[in-house]
C-alpha cells in the first residue's frame, strides 16, 4: 500500500495535493481544529510514503487551503450578524449576475459597494427594471435573514446561498429599484442577449424547442424545468440538459476541428481553443459548470504548449487545487462534487471499464486488419468507437453513482446506454446552434430554417430521455421514509396545499398551492419525496389553492380531479374545468360526490358542497369542507371557509366531529367559530398563519384561547411543514419541520 500510495502520488502530484485540500476543507467545516487534524494525518502520510518534501508540499497547500476556507466563512458570519443588526436604508450595489424575474419581482446575487457594509455579498430582491451583470442598483430597503426552508423535501436556499458567501437578503421597499448600467455592461448584456435571440430566431418563444435549446446552449432555466429535468434527471443524463463540462468540451472539440481545416499549427491552436472556451463560458454567463471546465480545459490544453505529455488527473487537480485556495466553500456545492467526480471517475476508472467491452474492439480470428475488406475496417472502428464511449459512460456513470444517490436519491442504470443516445444528439443541436448563430448575420432566413430542423432535435432530446427514463428498472428512488403519510404545506399568503400518500405509489394532492409556490416549493418537494400524485382535490376556487392549473398536470400525471363547483369567476379554475379533460382528467364534482376513495384504505368524505349558484360570491364562501377517515382517525379539513359555512353545516344539520382539523383564514371573515369547534371536539388543530396579508395570520389571543379549551395547537408559524403519521400502535404522530418534538394524539 505504502508503495502504491508513493507511486500514486509521484505520478499525479497536482491531484494528491488537491486531495490533501479537499480533505482539510471538508474537515474544517465541523471547526478549525478538525481541519488542521485532517492536514496533520495527510501530511504524516506523505512523510511516511513519500519523504520531507511531499510532506511539505501538502502541509502548505492544506494549511492554506484551510486558513482561507475559515477565514471567509468568518467574514461571511460576522457581515451576515451586522446586517441583521443594521437599520438598512438606501444601499448601492453591483450586480453579480443578471436578475431573473420581471419588474414586479426580480432576484439576483450581489456585492454591496459603498457604505459601512461595502463589501459584503446578498441576495437582492427587487423590482422595477431588471438588471445585467455589471450594472449598478441602488434601492431603500432593509436586510433580512436568509430563508430557510420550511418544509419537507424543499430546497434549502439558504444553504446554498451560504456556500456562495452570501450573508443576508436585502429587501427592498417602496418605489422601484435605480438601475445604472454602464457600457461595459451593456455591451457584454447586447452581446449575450443578441447570441439568446438567434439561437432560437424562427421558432416561437414559448415552445419546448426554444427553452430546451436555450437550456442545453447557454444554460437558461426553461418555465417548465421540473418536467424536464426529470426526464434526463431519471435517465441519469442531466448533464447533458444543462450546461457543463461536456459542453465546454464539444465546443473545444468544434474549435478542433475548424483549426484543423484551416492548417493551424497545435501550439498555435490551443491558445485560441483556450480563448473559445472562456470566451463561451462568459456567453453563458458565467455559469460555474463552464467556468471550471474551461479552465480545466486551459490546463489540460497547456501541457502541449509546453511539450508535455497532457495528464488528465493532474489537470484536474491542478483546477481542484486552485478552487480550494481560492475558496473552499465550493467544495460543499452539488455541481462542483459531481463535475469533479465524475471526471476523476473518467480518470482513474476508463481502464477498468474498458476491458468489459474489450470484446467489441477484438478483430476477427485470423483475419489481419489489411486484408479486411473497407466495409469491414469501418466496422472494427465502429465498434472500437463505441465500446471508447460505453468505457467512458460507465466509468462515469459508477463514479457519478454515489454522489447522485446522496444529493437526489436516484440509481440510474439506464445512464450507460442513454448517454450513448443522448451525447450525440447533443453534439449535433450544439453545432447546429452555433451555425445559426453565425449565419444569422449572413443569411436570417436560412438561419431561421436551420433552428427550426434543430428543434426537431431538440424535441428528439426530450423524447430520448422520457424514453429512457420510462423503462422498467431505469431508475431507483432511494426514500429514508415510505410509511403512509399525511403531508401539509406552509406556503407564503395564505397558500394552501396538502398531500396523502400511501408510501409507495399512490398520492392524492388536497390543494396544490399558488402557481409560484407550487412551482417553486410543493412540486420540487414531491420530486425530492418521491411521491407521484395522481389525482388532485381542490377546496375553493381561490388562485392560493389551485397550483397554476395546467402547471399541476404538467408536473404529475394527473387523472382525475375533485372540484367543487363547476363555475367560478377565476381564470385558472376555468383552466381546470376547461382544459383538464382534453388532458385526459376526469372531472367530478362535490355536488355529486359523497365520498372517493384514498389510498391506503383512506376515504374522503365530502362534509359541505358549496352553492352551486353563488357565481359572484367570494372564493372563501365557496370552500367544499372535506373530511379524511384513515385508519381510525378523522381529520378535517376546513381550508379558508369562514364562520358563515359553518353555521350553514351545522344548521343543515351536519355530523362535523374530527380528531385534528387543519384550517386556513378567511380574508373576511371568522374562522373556527365556539358553535362549530363545540361540534367538531378536536384534539388538535393544524392552524395556517401567514404573516402577509395581515388577513392570513392569526392572533395570539386566538392561539391561547384554543389552547384554554384543551386543543393542542400545531401553529405553522412556527412548525414550517405538517406530517401526519399514524403509527402501529394508532397513535397519531404529528410532527413540524421546524419544531424537534412531536404532538402525539392517542385515540379516544
Amino acid at each position: 500500500m505504502r508503495n502504491g500510495l508513493r507511486d500514486g502520488s509521484g505520478r499525479h502530484p497536482l491531484f494528491a495535493a488537491a486531495l490533501v485540500t479537499v480533505a482539510g476543507v471538508a474537515a474544517a467545516d465541523m471547526g478549525l481544529p478538525w481541519g488542521l487534524l485532517a492536514v496533520s494525518l495527510c501530511v504524516a502520510t506523505g512523510l511516511i510514503c513519500g519523504g520531507w518534501r511531499q510532506a511539505l508540499t501538502w502541509f502548505v497547500c492544506g494549511g492554506l487551503a484551510v486558513g482561507v476556507f475559515t477565514w471567509r466563512e468568518s467574514s461571511r458570519e460576522r457581515a451576515e450578524t451586522e446586517l441583521l443588526a443594521s437599520r438598512g436604508g438606501l444601499t448601492t450595489a453591483r450586480m453579480l449576475e443578471d436578475g431573473r424575474g420581471n419588474e414586479r419581482f426580480w432576484h439576483a446575487p450581489a456585492k454591496i459597494t459603498a457604505g459601512p457594509h461595502a463589501g459584503a455579498k446578498v441576495w437582492w430582491l427587487g423590482r422595477g427594471e431588471v438588471p445585467v451583470a455589471g450594472a449598478r442598483v441602488r434601492a431603500k430597503g432593509g436586510f433580512q435573514p436568509l430563508q430557510r426552508p420550511r418544509n419537507p423535501g424543499e430546497f434549502d436556499r439558504a444553504a446554498w446561498l451560504r456556500r456562495q458567501g452570501v450573508a443576508a437578503e436585502f429587501r427592498s421597499m417602496g418605489t422601484d429599484d435605480e438601475v445604472a448600467t454602464g457600457k461595459p455592461a451593456a455591451l457584454g448584456a447586447w452581446i449575450r442577449h443578441g447570441f439568446r435571440e438567434r439561437l432560437v430566431a424562427g421558432l416561437p418563444e414559448d415552445s419546448q424547442e426554444a427553452h430546451v435549446i436555450r437550456a442545453m446552449v447557454i444554460g437558461e432555466r426553461p418555465p417548465d424545468e421540473e418536467r424536464l429535468i426529470a426526464a434526463f434527471l431519471n435517465s441519469g443524463t442531466l448533464h447533458v440538459f444543462s450546461v457543463s463540462g461536456l459542453h465546454v468540451a464539444m465546443v473545444a472539440g468544434f474549435g478542433w476541428l475548424l483549426l484543423g481545416w484551416a492548417g493551424v499549427p497545435r501550439r498555435q491552436a490551443v491558445p485560441l481553443l483556450i480563448a473559445l472556451a472562456f470566451g463561451y463560458a462568459w456567453i453563458t454567463g458565467n455559469s460555474p459548470p463552464a467556468v471550471r471546465s474551461a479552465w480545466m480545459l486551459a490546463v489540460f490544453l497547456g501541457a502541449f504548449v509546453f511539450r508535455r505529455r497532457p495528464d488528465l488527473l493532474n489537470s484536474l487537480g491542478a483546477v481542484l487545487l486552485a478552487a480550494m485556495l481560492w475558496d473552499g466553500r465550493l467544495l460543499f456545492q452539488a455541481g462542483v462534487q459531481l463535475s469533479y467526480g465524475v471526471v476523476a471517475a473518467i480518470a482513474l476508472g476508463s481502464a477498468w471499464a474498458a476491458r468489459t467491452f474489450s470484446w467489441m474492439t477484438q478483430p476477427e480470428l485470423y483475419l489481419p486488419f489489411r486484408q479486411m475488406t473497407r466495409w469491414q475496417q469501418h466496422l472494427l472502428k465502429m465498434r472500437r468507437n463505441i465500446a471508447g464511449s460505453l468505457a467512458v459512460s460507465l466509468a462515469a456513470g459508477v463514479g457519478s453513482a454515489p454522489l447522485t444517490a446522496f444529493h437526489f436519491g436516484l440509481v440510474t442504470p439506464v445512464s450507460v446506454i442513454a448517454s450513448l443516445v443522448l451525447v450525440p444528439l447533443v453534439f449535433v443541436l450544439l453545432g447546429c446552434a452555433l451555425v445559426s448563430a453565425a449565419l444569422y448575420s449572413i443569411s436570417p432566413p436560412l438561419a431561421r430554417a436551420l433552428n427550426q430542423l434543430n428543434g426537431l432535435v431538440a424535441n428528439t432530446c426530450v423524447l430520448a430521455a422520457e424514453g429512457f427514463s420510462a423503462i422498467p428498472g431505469s431508475h431507483f428512488v432511494l426514500r429514508a421514509d415510505n410509511r403512509p403519510a399525511l403531508l401539509v404545506y406552509d406556503l407564503e399568503y395564505g397558500a394552501g396545499a396538502a398531500c396523502f400518500s400511501d408510501g409507495n405509489n399512490s398520492a392524492v394532492l388536497i390543494d396544490c398551492g399558488s402557481r409560484q409556490s407550487f412551482d417553486y416549493v410543493v412540486a420540487p418537494s414531491l420530486r425530492k419525496l418521491a411521491i407521484t400524485p395522481d389525482s388532485v382535490v381542490i377546496s375553493h376556487p381561490d388562485g392560493g389553492h389551485l397550483g397554476g392549473g395546467p402547471l399541476v398536470w404538467e408536473r404529475f400525471p394527473i387523472r382525475q380531479v375533485l372540484l367543487p363547483v363547476e363555475r367560478a369567476r377565476s381564470p385558472t379554475f376555468r383552466a381546470w374545468i376547461e382544459k383538464a379533460p382534453p388532458a385526459g382528467i376526469r372531472l367530478l364534482h362535490t355536488s355529486s360526490l359523497r365520498l372517493l376513495p384514498l389510498p391506503d384504505g383512506a376515504r374522503l368524505e365530502v362534509l359541505h358542497a358549496p352553492d352551486a349558484q353563488a357565481h359572484n360570491a367570494l372564493a372563501d364562501d365557496r370552500v367544499a369542507v372535506y373530511r379524511l377517515h384513515w385508519r381510525g382517525w378523522k381529520i378535517l379539513f376546513t381550508s379558508d371557509a369562514g364562520m358563515g359555512t359553518e353555521l350553514r353545516m351545522l344548521d343543515n344539520p351536519t355530523d362535523v366531529a374530527a380528531d385534528v382539523i387543519i384550517a386556513g383564514r378567511h380574508r373576511s371573515d371568522l374562522s373556527l367559530c365556539d358553535r362549530f369547534l363545540d361540534a367538531v371536539n378536536p384534539l388538535a388543530i393544524i392552524a395556517s398563519n401567514s404573516p402577509y396579508p395581515e388577513g392570513e395570520a392569526i392572533l395570539p389571543a386566538t392561539i391561547a384561547y384554543w389552547k384554554s379549551r384543551g386543543i393542542r395547537v400545531i401553529d405553522q408559524r412556527e412548525s414550517g411543514g405538517v406530517t401526519l403519521r399514524v403509527n402501529e400502535d394508532g397513535k397519531l404522530h404529528i410532527e413540524g419541520f421546524l419544531t424537534d418534538t412531536p404532538v402525539i394524539l392517542s385515540p379516544r
